[in-house]
């Protein structure tokens, strides 16, 4: 089904180069080596005493001790999440820790084990294909097995139909047809019926005896169940689930990269929520595969106990295909030898009407019909030393080895890989959870920081904190500057207007050195002198108070005086002040 490349073709046969082959004790076959590891896990049930490991899924006790076995990951599985939720809810009570943490050493390890679990994951896709592959040759071996039974049976029944068909009804109708006006010598008729007579016994005496071997051969019915499990079907399905979820494995890797690379909180925490997945995906995969390593490795250590338990018809056909060997000789061979006898005496027969008849038989159609009798007879014999060549046993022990070989060391080792990779991309993968769930939960703890102003390095330098002490004294400040540079209006009343509002608060601004180089001309006071001085500036730039402050010092509604120094203060100086804040925000 899939193309590999040469070079990667090449890496696959040096790794099946390797000697990790065995013989198995109970065939002929080579086996993995792991079959042996394999079927030394204890097999115990849920009281813990021992069963019996010979492989039988009909036996409750060993199926018992199989789920156990399967069990095991599953158990890993469930203590790894309990220690997920447990570090989650310990995370989240330390969420507020003031510790500074660098996620230097967490991302470097990210990238580290997520290339690890990369080639881990490789692995496992390779153990797929080599699965597969094993897979395909059991079937075609075991549908070997399967055609070359449906082939004995095939060659019994036209065996059959033949010499009844074909020779039997052929000869009755010569025997009816054999009578003096047909014959010009009528010396001959009785030489002819006693000849077609025997012919017709012998063809009985064959029959009977292809009979006997027909109800011999294994039943075709145990390989037509073979055939309804549509294992070529569910063998695609299953490569082709595999295929996906490695390449679901695969992309949340890639999430966890692009994570990492763009220092993305969401993508961390996305690739959590989808590592505790993989997590279940990998042990649950773990434990399928770890059941079936150990039941193929117990079937391969003993295979005749289930061949005979599935076959259960007790005839000596079973140990004459599994104990074959050369030396082993055909069980129909005495069946076969006999048919042949009774069919050469058919055709001394035949030989001998025909030589009778060949100038002094007037019918032709008698004569049609022995002929038809000699051409069924070469037919019928060509398909006795078919079968006889066919029933050997050593073309179905070969297939059964070859079926055992198969599912011993390819399907096995290629299971083998896939366990290892589960089970191994699972560690990784809880790691990897644990280390991008730290980065995060650090990331969002940093930001926080950077949102309360707890980090001066990442808020403005130009601006101090602020706080309410310093609001209420800067407020004080202003209205005891604007009552010391302007004395009128604090003996004056102001009438309240729709300008009659505190302007927002102007930070603390302290000039950095060459500022006054750049700045603005500043305006001057109201005796015609600039403000020069620091605090004459600090104060120019300091808003006036509201009309409401300025009238709670004593002078209610009273219009203040025009003066030249004062024209500023309303919306004009509002406006002032606006303008310089532009000025200062541009030169910095």
């Amino acid at each position: 089904m899939f193309d590999l490349p040469p070079e990667v073709k090449d890496v696959m046969n040096r790794i099946d180069s390797l000697n990790l082959t065995a013989e198995s004790p109970g065939g002929n076959f080579n086996m993995s080596i792991l079959a042996i590891y394999f079927h030394q896990i204890p097999h115990k049930d849920i009281h813990l005493n021992w069963v019996n490991s010979t492989f039988d899924l009909k036996d409750d006790q060993y199926q018992e001790a199989l789920g156990i076995i399967v069990a095991v990951p599953g158990f890993w599985l469930i203590l790894t999440l309990l220690f997920f939720l447990i570090f989650f809810l310990s995370r989240c009570c330390d969420v507020n820790s003031k510790k500074k943490k660098k996620l230097t050493c967490c991302k470097c390890c990210l990238c580290l084990f997520t290339v690890i679990s990369v080639a881990v994951i490789a692995v496992g896709m390779y153990g797929n294909f080599k699965t597969h592959q094993g897979m395909i040759k059991v079937q075609n071996s075991s549908s070997h097995i399967a055609q070359n039974i449906e082939e004995l049976h095939r060659l019994t029944s036209q065996i059959d139909n033949g010499i009844v068909k074909d020779i039997h009804d052929n000869l009755n109708l010569s025997l009816n047809r054999a009578t003096g006006p047909i014959i010009k010598e009528y010396s001959l008729v009785q030489v002819i019926a006693d000849n077609v007579s025997e012919m017709r016994k012998e063809c009985n005496s064959a029959n009977s005896l292809i009979a006997s071997i027909k109800s011999r051969i294994i039943d075709r019915t145990n390989f037509a169940q073979i055939d309804r499990l549509n294992l070529p079907e569910k063998e695609m399905i299953r490569t082709i689930f595999t295929w996906a979820m490695l390449a679901s494995l695969l992309f949340v890797g890639m999430i966890l990269i692009c994570g990492i690379c763009k220092h993305s909180r969401c993508l961390l925490i996305l690739f959590s929520v989808l590592g505790l997945l993989s997590l279940v995906i990998c042990w649950v995969l773990a434990s399928i595969y770890i059941g079936f390593c150990v039941a193929v490795s117990d079937l391969c250590i003993n295979p005749k106990p289930f061949v005979y338990k599935y076959l259960p018809r007790e005839n000596p056909q079973l140990n004459y295909y599994l104990e074959c060997d050369e030396q082993t000789t055909n069980i129909y061979a005495k069946e076969i030898e006999q048919i042949l006898t009774h069919m050469e005496k058919i055709k001394q027969g035949y030989d001998k009407i025909q030589s009778d008849c060949k100038n002094k038989c007037t019918d032709l159609q008698f004569v049609q019909i022995m002929e038809n009798v000699g051409k069924n007879y070469f037919t019928i014999h060509d398909k006795i030393t078919s079968f006889k060549d066919k029933s050997n046993c050593q073309m179905v022990h070969q297939n059964f080895e070859s079926t055992l070989g198969y599912t011993c060391k390819d399907v096995l080792e290629g299971v083998t890989l896939m366990l290892l990779s589960a089970a191994v991309t699972g560690l990784i993968f809880t790691l990897l959870v644990l280390c991008a769930s730290h980065t995060w939960i650090n990331i969002r703890y940093k930001r926080n920081k950077a949102m309360t102003g707890e980090n001066n390095d990442e808020t403005d330098p130009f601006l101090p904190p602020v706080s309410t002490s310093s609001t209420v004294s800067s407020s004080a400040s202003n209205i005891k500057r604007a009552s010391n540079n302007h004395p009128d209006i604090g003996g004056s009343s102001m009438r309240p207007s729709r300008y009659s509002h505190t302007p927002p608060q102007t930070p603390h601004f302290v000039p950095v050195p060459g500022y006054m180089a750049n700045a603005p001309q500043l305006p001057t006071s109201s005796n015609g002198r600039s403000l020069s001085t620091k605090d004459e500036q600090l104060s120019f730039l300091t808003p006036p108070p509201s009309y409401e402050q300025v009238g709670q010092h004593g002078h209610p509604m009273h219009q203040p005086h025009h003066h030249p120094g004062l024209a500023s203060v309303g919306p004009q100086y509002v406006g002032d002040i606006e303008m310089m804040r532009a000025t200062q925000a541009t030169k910095f």
